[in-house]
């Protein structure tokens, strides 16, 4: 019974994240707005950012470096591998994301993570006592 409830909580687990996997792909696309507020938030803070495109630039649909300089058009952004810079357009782009974890991300990932580890403790608790 308990190795049942276990998987069951697996299975609920797996499909939740696989649907909220589903949802994030078919996002629309940013406002030229809002991508100037995440690349100003970025340059503010020296982060880098991950752009996506519309359509294919140079075989790459996208790109990530840090951003240079912001215009009313558009704005440039310098890879931090090979330190090539790219001017692109707010039209050529369908979104703009800002690397790494937020810090709400980091918090759920740590509460998770607690449960996790509380979970596998009363599980192990509790094969330890069933004999």
């Amino acid at each position: 019974m308990f190795y049942r409830t276990i998987s069951l909580v697996l299975v609920a687990i797996l499909l939740h994240g696989s649907i909220a996997a589903q949802d994030k792909t078919q996002s629309p696309p940013q406002t030229v707005a809002k991508m100037q507020q995440v690349l100003h938030k970025a340059q503010e803070k020296d982060k880098a950012v991950k752009v996506i495109l519309n359509k294919k630039l140079d075989n790459q649909k996208k790109f990530s470096g840090k951003v240079s300089d912001i215009s009313d058009t558009g704005f440039t952004l310098t890879d931090q591998k090979i330190g090539t810079t790219k001017t692109l357009a707010y039209a050529d782009v369908r979104e703009v994301h800002q690397k790494g974890l937020s810090k709400g991300a980091k918090i759920a990932l740590g509460v998770v993570g607690g449960v996790v580890v509380a979970f596998v403790i009363v599980a192990i608790w509790a094969v330890h006592n069933i004999d």
